[in-house]
């Protein structure tokens, strides 16, 4: 997994590309921890560029929105694609988040 970060004053975006699996875990909690010590408003972690994600990333898309919802702020996943809306439709991703698609 990689990953690019866009903050303004009420919006933190972080774009992530290629793949979240277990093996991203580290890199994921830096990411959740910089969204969380950012106090913004808003969070958006888009997934248009996200190839594949298993379930150990499903599960870290919880954590970060457990860590998000301690902070009164809310998560949205912005343009699930492929293999990754799949999996968010068999999960009910779309009961537990706000879901925008292009």
């Amino acid at each position: 997994m990689e990953y690019q970060i866009d903050v303004t004053e009420e919006i933190f975006e972080a774009k992530l590309s290629e793949k979240i699996t277990f093996s991203d875990l580290d890199g994921f909690r830096q990411m959740v921890r910089s969204m969380v010590d950012s106090c913004s408003i808003k969070n958006i972690v888009d997934l248009s560029d996200v190839e594949f994600i298993d379930s150990a990333g499903l599960g870290m898309l919880l954590l970060a929105r457990d860590e998000i919802s301690k902070t009164s702020s809310n998560l949205t996943l912005k343009a699930p694609q492929g293999q990754v809306l799949r999996m968010f439709n068999v999960a009910r991703f779309d009961q537990m988040f706000d879901i925008e698609t292009d």
